[in-house]
């Protein structure tokens, strides 16, 4: 975990990780843009967007590390409103439109060091902070349980929402993600060393492309314009370094979810994809053997990016476990 961590610091791009943005599925096109919205929640400002019928059963979208609500796919959300539900997806604090921490501190070289030697951390907030501001979303729209997915650092905050309020959570779907136990193996992707901060944006938005390919994991049939796109729109929309390093010590001062997870009694689907380079499919078999009674779905051609051809059999899986609840 401190390899991955002092990785994810340097070199990934802050708004690319697990997801896509808003782009046809030749990925040429801008797609429509939808409201944004601002909550009130646990003491901060979140942003968020709203789709379906407000009668229907609502699921929140819980974004990765440093991602933004853009990042999960249209074409995705559109699928779960079309599937008969009411679907929310909003930026995690410090990222995207959502209020971010300036007067906090960033993590440093003594950071990695306390974490070394099992230290506590002192992160300005921690995943369960982030979990009560889901939680707080509820409450500002008056939903008084919904079905919770979450992709990688999303799907941590989706397991301690449905582990710290079983009353409000009426099923998991963990994505990509971990229980964060520390036996477990560190991710193999590696790219050079680079200072980020004196880059200009084309050099950025190039950053991000090569990041977005490396956590794809696969040879793409996409062209450059597809992934210069992706990069750029994210960029433009929200670039925002400090709270993606905070993002991450937060995941690191954390600790491990494994008896939080034991916890968890409401339907359950774990998704991973087999070829994930970044958090290897251990993690994910580890996360559904510590929740009683989860399905595990594993998914021979995905790295740690949910891309198009994947979405059909995650929706599938999603509302297999969905239903399972309103039984």
């Amino acid at each position: 975990m401190l390899r991955i961590i002092f990785f994810s610091l340097v070199f990934l791009n802050l708004n690319t990780v697990a997801g896509q943005a808003l782009y046809d599925q030749t990925g040429l096109e801008q797609a429509q843009e939808y409201p944004t919205y601002f909550a009130h929640s646990n003491g901060i400002s979140i942003a968020y967007q709203d789709f379906g019928d407000k009668n229907n059963e609502t699921i929140l979208l819980v974004m990765g590390l440093g991602g933004q609500l853009i990042h999960w796919d249209d074409a995705f959300v559109t699928a779960l409103v079309d599937s008969g539900y009411r679907v929310i997806r909003f930026d995690n604090r410090d990222v995207g439109l959502s209020e971010k921490f300036y007067t906090a501190s960033t993590p440093g070289l003594y950071t990695g060091l306390r974490y070394k030697l099992g230290m506590s951390l002192n992160s300005p907030y921690k995943l369960s902070d982030m979990a009560a501001d889901g939680i707080g979303l509820f409450d500002h729209l008056e939903i008084k349980q919904a079905h919770v997915a979450g992709v990688s650092m999303g799907g941590m905050i989706a397991q301690l929402m449905a582990s710290n309020y079983p009353d409000r959570v009426l099923s998991l779907t963990s994505i990509m993600s971990t229980s964060g136990a520390k036996h477990l193996p560190e991710g193999t992707l590696k790219i050079e060393n680079r200072d980020r901060k004196n880059l200009s944006r084309e050099e950025i938005i190039q950053l991000g492309m090569l990041t977005m390919k490396a956590i794809y994991a696969k040879e793409s049939n996409q062209p450059e314009e597809y992934w210069y796109r992706r990069s750029a729109r994210a960029y433009d929309r929200s670039h925002y370094d400090d709270g993606f390093a905070r993002q991450f010590w937060a995941i690191a001062d954390s600790g491990d979810r494994v008896e939080e997870l034991k916890s968890i009694t409401q339907p359950t689907i774990v998704i991973h994809g087999k070829i994930d380079p970044l958090i290897p499919i251990v993690h994910g078999r580890h996360t559904a053997q510590s929740i009683a009674n989860s399905e595990f779905l594993e998914l021979d051609d995905m790295g740690h990016y949910m891309a198009s051809e994947h979405h059909q059999r995650v929706l599938d899986a999603m509302l297999r476990t969905m239903r399972k609840a309103s039984q």
